[in-house]
């Protein structure tokens, strides 16, 4: 857990000011660059779209998901934002609904592929597995900012538990910021005060990182099975399938604001209630691909 990686001083503003360099964005950046480059090594192995165009696809890509991500956020939270229209841009202060930019981005994704006139499942079915990769490791950059924090650990009778012994082995502990006499590079926290130490919490980032590492392996394991050879958009349609899954699992241990969020009285959260229809996309997709004839495999 370290919000800020290391901090630049600057030659402005008041004696001690620095920029820091926050380990969200690191392995964002980190989990982006591995990701590119599976989708890249199994686009150019097939001759569909070269190494450069690749990465100007995911970068497009990237870009529409931020910018879905905090769209999003900003019709979850209007009222946060309303008469300070700044702040809608502030996304270093965090706000960032993931299921957003999946939208944005897979609506930018189908305009590039068919303007461009590329083999859109083929595509899709490579950033599938990026995808998953990059998350997976991007999760790690939640949990190092206290970001998407999980729900606190109760004992048997349902107080939060406090002490160390008592706490079980998967149980994580923030600590206190630099105003309550804590790590100095603990401010940036996006982890409130009272859930951070003494409280102990589901690493739920570390749950979703394992999820997608899941999604990852399922997936390929689909690519391996006899029924999905020759057909493109089998990886695609059981990204839409296993991840929904996941996500509506975990989001069970969440316990930030985000997850408090009941839709229309459902008792679900936005996550959950959003990813029924991408699931049911999903089947949609699985029935499609699977009435089609299999192409040649070389």
């Amino acid at each position: 857990m370290l919000p800020v990686l290391f901090k630049i001083p600057l030659p402005w503003g008041n004696e001690g000011t620095a920029f820091p360099i926050r380990m969200f964005g690191v392995l964002v950046i980190l989990g982006f660059l591995a990701g590119t480059w599976l989708v890249s090594r199994r686009l150019s192995k097939r001759g569909i779209l070269d190494k450069e165009s690749t990465f100007d696809f995911c970068f497009y890509l990237l870009l529409m998901g931020i910018v879905g991500s905090r769209l999003m956020y900003v019709i979850q939270e209007f009222g946060q934002f309303r008469g300070r229209f700044l702040k809608v841009f502030a996304i270093w202060e965090g706000g960032l609904v993931w299921y957003g930019g999946f939208a944005l981005a897979a609506l930018f994704a189908f305009h590039w592929l068919f303007k461009r006139k590329l083999p859109v499942l083929e595509i899709t079915d490579a950033c599938a597995l990026g995808l998953a990769l990059a998350l997976a490791i991007g999760r790690w950059g939640c949990f190092c900012a206290g970001d998407d924090y999980g729900l606190r650990i109760l004992a048997e009778d349902g107080s939060p538990i406090v002490l160390p012994e008592h706490a079980p082995w998967y149980a994580v502990q923030f600590p206190q910021a630099v105003a309550d006499g804590g790590w100095p590079h603990y401010e940036y926290s996006e982890c409130p005060p009272d859930y951070r130490a003494p409280f102990w919490l589901h690493p739920v980032q570390l749950y979703m990182s394992l999820a997608n590492f899941v999604v990852l392996g399922g997936l390929l394991v689909i690519e391996r099975l006899k029924a999905a050879r020759g057909r493109p958009g089998m990886l695609t349609a059981g990204y839409l399938l296993l991840y929904p899954v996941a996500r509506f699992v975990v989001e069970f241990w969440r316990g930030d604001l985000d997850c408090g969020v009941d839709v229309l009285g459902t008792g679900l959260s936005f996550s959950q209630a959003f990813g029924i229809p991408v699931f049911l996309v999903g089947v949609a997709l699985l029935r499609r691909t699977l009435s089609r004839a299999p192409r040649p495999v070389s």
